[in-house]
C-alpha cells in the first residue's frame, strides 16, 4: 500500500507542479513543490527515499525546461542527500526548523543548479533576483502540506 501512495504522490506532485507553474505564476514567481516534497521526505524517511524522489522529480523538470538536462535531477537528488544527512545534525523533524532547512535549500538549489550550468553549458544559469529573494518564502508556505503528505505516503492504513 505504502508503494502506491509513493507512487500517488509523485504523480500528483508532477502535475501540481506543472499547473502551478504554467497557471498560478504570480510575478514571475511560483513556488518549488518538488523541491519542499524532496526536502519534506528526506526530514521525515532520510536521504535515500529523498535522492530517489528528487532524481525522478528532477528528470520531470529538466523534461518540461530542457536547458541543462540532468541537471535538476542532479541538484534535487543533492539536495536530498544533504537534508538527509542534516537531519542527524539537527532535528528536522519539527515544522518550523524544516522551514528553515526549506529557506536554506532553496537558496542552495538555485546555487547549486547555477553552477552546474557552469560546468556543463558554460554559463551561469541564474533565474533572476525576485525568484531568488522571494522563492525561499513562497516555498516555507507549501512545508506543512508537504510534511503531511509525506507523512502520509508513510503511514500505515
Amino acid at each position: 500500500m505504502n508503494i502506491l501512495r509513493g507512487l500517488l504522490l509523485f504523480w500528483a506532485a508532477v502535475f501540481l507542479q506543472w499547473w502551478w507553474s504554467t497557471r498560478l505564476v504570480f510575478w514571475g514567481l511560483s513556488p518549488q513543490l518538488l523541491l519542499v516534497l524532496t526536502v519534506a521526505i528526506a526530514a521525515r524517511r532520510g536521504s535515500t527515499a529523498a535522492m530517489c524522489y528528487g532524481f525522478a522529480w528532477g528528470l520531470f523538470l529538466d523534461v518540461l525546461r530542457p536547458v541543462l538536462f540532468g541537471g535538476n535531477a542532479f541538484v534535487l537528488m543533492l539536495v536530498g542527500y544533504a537534508t538527509g544527512t542534516l537531519r542527524r545534525q539537527i532535528d528536522v523533524g519539527d515544522i518550523v526548523s524544516q522551514c528553515a532547512v526549506t529557506f536554506i535549500m532553496t537558496w542552495a538549489y538555485f546555487l547549486s543548479y547555477g553552477l552546474v550550468g557552469m560546468v556543463f553549458a558554460k554559463e551561469f544559469l541564474w533565474a533572476g533576483w525576485g525568484v531568488f529573494v522571494f522563492d525561499p518564502f513562497y516555498n516555507c508556505l507549501l512545508v506543512p502540506v508537504a510534511v503531511v503528505l509525506s507523512d502520509w505516503v508513510r503511514s500505515r492504513p
